[in-house]
């Protein structure tokens, strides 16, 4: 049963809440469908309802690569795709908020934060394949200008 004053979850037999001492009263309602709480209805997590943490993936080890990838290389390509090690940071932050909302149950907050990693991880990635190219690029120049 939840308490209708602050929301915290009772068992079925209390009285008053666990959490503000409020009155807990059972309002019967025949025939009326109650949906679940929020953090409950999401099709994404499943198991959050039979009580059981979701696993959401946050990406982290893949937003630090790529961000330390961009700095190693950004030097060597001219400080132009700089940008990267910015859009990598922006993911690490997202990244880093996901078990911390896991842990406060904020499932549908985890997997918010967990897509906006994974979508700037992918935009890190793309200034990685630049800075590659443009490394490449640089290399080509100074080797045809070696042989000639």
């Amino acid at each position: 049963m939840f308490c209708t004053n602050c929301g915290a979850q009772n068992s079925e037999v209390a009285t008053r809440c666990v959490n503000c001492d409020n009155e807990l009263r059972r309002v019967e309602t025949p025939n009326v469908d109650v949906p679940l709480p929020p953090n409950q209805a999401s099709s994404i997590f499943a198991g959050a309802s039979t009580g059981t943490v979701p696993n959401v993936r946050n990406y982290l080890v893949q937003a630090v690569v790529l961000t330390t990838v961009c700095f190693v290389l950004a030097p060597f390509t001219l400080f132009f795709p700089f940008i990267g090690v910015v859009t990598g940071i922006i993911a690490i932050v997202y990244a880093a908020q996901v078990n911390g909302k896991v842990a406060g149950r904020n499932y549908a907050g985890a997997a918010e934060s967990s897509k906006m990693a994974k979508i700037w991880c992918w935009i890190t990635f793309a200034f990685v394949l630049i800075e590659i190219g443009i490394l490449l690029l640089l290399f080509f120049i100074l080797l045809m200008s070696a042989l000639l």
